[in-house]
């Protein structure tokens, strides 16, 4: 029997824990990601590499129109800290098919590295793909180098699944890369961060 996934509500479901909360991404995040996604120590092993503020507001567009789009494929979502609405980092969730998910571009400042932030926002991004979207895999990659990302990864439940190498042309690099996987079970799972839980 084929399986539909649920389909998505027409408006972006509350997705917070005690720490940080995500939103969709708006035009106006420009100067927030520029600390971001223009720091050049913060981007050197992601598949974007540097942007610059034209990259930015072109990300930031296309963001706005998938958020639009029907039906809905792409979560391009900004990262706050609770109590404040400017974005402090990002994750990415694209729907492949009605039971697979892939999770990329997950950033966050540097200063709040180590902070406890990164499990909270990829329960969350887990969140919207098994409880809210009904899909039961999501598959991520991470360039080997990369070590906090694997560890941040890992922590969101994923575990290796194999290697790989791949050209990204928006960086102008060859990457050698980790696949990853986390299945809905798994995550059900897992522990629920402080604050709301699972709907």
């Amino acid at each position: 029997m084929n399986r539909t996934a649920v389909q998505p509500a027409a408006t972006l479901p509350v997705l917070e824990t005690a720490l940080v909360r995500l939103r969709d991404h708006r035009a106006d995040d420009l100067d927030a990601m520029r600390l971001v996604w223009g720091d050049q120590a913060g981007m050197r092993h992601l598949s974007t590499g540097v942007m610059d503020d034209t990259r930015i507001r072109r990300r930031l567009d296309e963001a706005v129109a998938t958020a639009a789009a029907a039906p809905r494929r792409h979560y391009q979502l900004a990262a706050c800290l609770q109590g404040d609405d400017r974005p402090v980092g990002g994750i990415r969730l694209d729907v492949e098919d009605a039971t697979t998910g892939y999770s990329g571009v997950f950033t966050m400042a540097r200063h709040l590295r180590g902070s406890g932030c990164a499990p909270d926002i990829g329960w969350l991004m887990l969140k919207l793909a098994f409880a809210e979207l009904g899909l039961t895999r999501v598959w991520s990659m991470a360039s080997l180098e990369n070590t906090d990302a694997v560890r941040a990864i890992t922590r969101f439940g994923f575990t290796p699944t194999g290697e790989t190498e791949r050209y990204f042309a928006e960086a102008d690099t060859t990457m050698r890369l980790v696949t990853m996987e986390v299945l809905a079970d798994t995550w059900r799972a897992m522990p629920v961060p402080a604050g709301p839980g699972p709907a």
